[in-house]
């Protein structure tokens, strides 16, 4: 019985929909106080397109945006008046170790409306969307991201979000900790399928091997066939020759050799006492050995028909076998007679 196959642990991911901001009266790193209405969140959700620029998911708030974790697919307003992203292509090593709790917090970064690089001047643009270990948000009292036990994608709850102006510091430890992990994984992964590869290769000069080594072998084993019934074939011509088988005979004393060829040989005993030996032969060799040794049935030297003439040999001169055999046969039929008076009496009327 195959042995059933354990169960696939799901890849891990982030939540479909993650509440990144909400309405009201934000201060930004700087200081400087925003204010910020559900209309304002509805202009983000509108403004954002990914093919204009695409924000990523970041540790800390890197000047350049880099690395990437992942990316924010859409922007929405949620009915109760947050800002909620939807991620995709997301870094499964980084999303378990958001699972993990090492990243709880969450501050998004944005572009204001008159920024030099805001992509759509005029309206508020998400830079990126940062996810924050030891480092506090720029608004406290959020709440850490829920997984489902059942479900790695299930919902997110939060109470606040963070706003915050691009961030001028540096990758921190955790974002250095999490690209080598990340650059360590993609080693692994990469040894993994060098060596699948080489497996599925390895399998398949196997199989062709084999299927050439048995192509070869039955290509032998039908030349062998073929070989063996010749040969059966001219042994059976012989003994017509030498009259210890009759021509009608021939094809199936070919036949019955050939079914006996496969058998298993057999074993017994010759002779009697003393001088008793074990002899082991096969079936076919043993059929063989007793037409070879068996007196000639027919002998075409001479023949006797009624009325006491005798027929030599070459009277029939100019007939096939297959002719004398078929004539003869008919004339046994006709008068009656055994095989040998046919026989003579067919010759003597081809001579005469």
């Amino acid at each position: 019985m195959p042995t059933a196959k354990p169960a696939t642990k799901p890849q891990p991911t982030l939540p479909a929909s993650i509440e990144v901001f909400r309405a009201g009266r934000h201060m930004d790193d700087a200081g400087v106080a925003h204010s910020f209405s559900e209309a304002d969140l509805d202009g983000m959700a509108t403004s954002y397109n990914p093919a204009l620029r695409e924000a990523p998911l970041t540790v800390g708030h890197p000047k350049d945006n880099l690395p990437a974790y992942g990316w924010v697919k859409a922007v929405t307003r949620t009915p109760t008046g947050a800002l909620s992203i939807t991620p995709h292509q997301v870094e499964p090593q980084f999303a378990e170790m958001v699972e993990a709790g090492r990243f709880k917090k969450r501050s998004a970064s944005f572009y204001p409306p008159h920024a030099p690089n805001n992509p759509t001047p005029g309206k508020w643009y998400l830079r990126h969307v940062a996810f924050l270990g030891a480092q506090p948000p720029a608004i406290a009292g959020l709440k850490d991201i829920q997984f489902s036990e059942d479900d790695a994608g299930g919902a997110v709850s939060f109470s606040e979000s963070v706003s915050a102006e691009p961030s001028t510091q540096e990758p921190d430890d955790m974002s250095k900790e999490l690209q080598a992990q990340l650059d360590e994984a993609n080693a692994k992964l990469a040894t993994e399928k060098a060596a699948r590869e080489k497996a599925d290769a390895d399998a398949a000069a196997a199989k062709k091997k084999a299927d050439d080594a048995e192509a070869k072998s039955a290509s032998f084993a039908e030349k062998a066939r073929a070989d063996r019934k010749a040969g059966f074939v001219s042994f059976a011509e012989a003994q017509v020759q030498t009259g210890k088988l009759l021509p009608k005979d021939k094809d199936m004393a070919v036949a019955t050799l050939e079914a006996l060829a496969d058998a298993q040989p057999v074993e017994f005993s010759e002779g009697q006492g003393s001088d008793a030996t074990t002899r082991k032969v096969s079936p076919a060799q043993w059929l063989q050995d007793l037409i070879a040794n068996a007196p000639a049935s027919v002998s075409f030297g001479e023949f006797a028909p009624a009325g006491g003439a005798q027929v030599q040999a070459g009277a029939a001169k100019g007939k096939s076998d297959a002719e004398i055999d078929k004539a003869a046969t008919a004339y046994m039929r006709q008068h009656k007679v055994d095989y040998a008076e046919a026989l003579g009496a067919v010759t003597a009327s081809f001579s005469s």
